[in-house]
């Protein structure tokens, strides 16, 4: 679990904490150069747990299967994604080509232990955790409780809380007001209880949690400002409503109830969609980020009153916030 990284003039300090609670906290030291959109902690990060996991084994495993094989790998995603109609329908090669994607590519989990906001200087918190970790992170869940957020909760019986290893960073961030976001030191002092930034986390308007919900995950960590974004872009009566999570936005379009799958034209593009139903373009422009055409797909179903069309678009950049789902063609 080698997961050092260099160090070069401009650089900034975060933490790593160890399932085993046995092991020291670590300092690592990561370059600014990167910014938000090649940030070093979440790609060091990333590599970390990719190596962990044995993910580049697994996805070589996945391509050297049979047509059989590979048949029924994609019959058991269904059977594991049965509550989930969009999944459902997928051909198999699209299937395939989302595992070996997920497979493929580092990844990690990013979670806010507090929001930037005014009352902290618009300075937030994060922890990166594995989304394979076996062994409980004491230390990690104690920070999580100590910010006012609960233990998230697990599918498989296990208790609840953070499993694996993590690293903790900080950033300041206003992207809102000043158009800023850099690093900044977070270092082993930091994760006492009795540090600045915990103690200012309880405050009213400090950024912390309530106590009342679980961590907030990467997405909606400005989950305020984003549903704001969404309201204001569909009152200006777009003709649909849309939601993204970190790897896919979803338009939800009504149509008219004689509407048949043959009705709908959709073309999805590298940076652009375009939607036509019954021969009307009701959706036409460029999309708030990257898409992989191949992982996007729309299902078309009853509703109460009509029939819905569901779109859904898959990220390019996981984990990015679109700030609009299609921009207006001019």
């Amino acid at each position: 679990n080698d997961c050092t990284m260099s160090s070069s003039k401009q650089t900034f300090e975060y933490v790593f904490i160890p399932a085993d609670s046995s092991a020291p906290v670590e300092t690592r030291t990561g370059d600014k150069k990167g910014g938000l959109s090649d940030d070093e902690l979440v790609l060091s990060a990333k590599k970390c747990f990719f190596e962990q996991s044995g993910g580049a084994k697994k996805a070589e495993a996945l391509k050297g299967a049979s047509p059989e094989q590979r048949h029924q790998l994609a019959d058991q995603f269904r059977e594991a994604q049965k509550g989930n109609p969009t999944m459902q329908q997928l051909s198999d090669e699209q299937i395939l080509s989302f595992i070996e994607s997920s497979q493929s590519n580092p990844q990690c989990e990013i979670m806010a232990l507090t929001v930037p906001t005014k009352g902290n200087n618009y300075q937030a918190v994060s922890l990166y955790v594995s989304e394979h970790g076996e062994k409980r992170n004491e230390r990690a869940c104690n920070l999580l409780q100590a910010v006012g957020h609960r233990l998230p909760e697990k599918d498989n019986q296990r208790t609840a809380g953070i499993y694996g290893d993590v690293f903790c960073g900080r950033c300041y961030d206003n992207e809102g007001g000043e158009g800023e976001w850099r690093r900044v030191d977070f270092i082993p002092q930091d994760l006492d209880e009795k540090s600045d930034w915990m103690e200012i986390s309880k405050r009213q308007g400090g950024g912390g949690g309530s106590g009342a919900s679980n961590v907030a995950s990467l997405t909606g960590t400005m989950g305020q400002i984003q549903k704001q974004q969404q309201e204001k872009q569909q009152e200006e009566d777009l003709g649909y409503t849309w939601e993204q999570t970190e790897d896919e936005v979803e338009l939800k379009l009504s149509v008219s109830a004689n509407i048949k799958a043959k009705d709908v034209s959709i073309k999805f593009a590298r940076s652009s969609l375009t939607i036509k139903v019954a021969g009307e373009l009701l959706v036409e422009g460029a999309t708030g980020g990257n898409v992989v055409v191949d992982l996007s797909t729309y299902t078309l179903q009853d509703a109460e009153e009509g029939r819905e069309l569901c779109v859904i678009m898959g990220k390019h950049e996981e984990g990015l916030t679109w700030a609009h789902a299609v921009k207006k063609s001019s």
